[in-house]
């Protein structure tokens, strides 16, 4: 039936960094980012600087985002289908990044 939408509805985020190319590609640039961060005392204090930032955007946008969860909830549903349809075309996304290298 158009128009009713399943009870539980993953979030297309959720899946999408569930991807295994998308989790080990998100998995080697955190590592990367961490092992700079450690030589470079002067990238960890950016780094730290923007880490803090960030997450007061995020405390501070939560009401707006809160109010506009009804639109937020449409176009995770059309971002689903769209996701759907990309894991369809292009197997490639349920593979790791070291399996695509090789």
């Amino acid at each position: 039936m158009i128009g009713v939408l399943p009870v539980f509805q993953t979030s297309v985020v959720l899946r999408v960094s569930s991807l295994p190319l998308v989790s080990s590609a998100m998995q080697s640039v955190t590592s990367v980012y961490s092992e700079v961060k450690g030589r470079y005392p002067l990238l960890r204090l950016v780094g730290g600087v923007a880490e803090v930032g960030v997450s007061v955007a995020m405390t501070r946008a939560t009401p707006l985002l809160q109010s506009l969860e009804p639109q937020i909830e449409v176009a995770n549903s059309f971002a689903l289908v769209g996701l759907d349809r990309l894991e369809k075309n292009f197997p490639i996304l349920n593979q790791s990044t070291e399996e695509v290298c090789l």
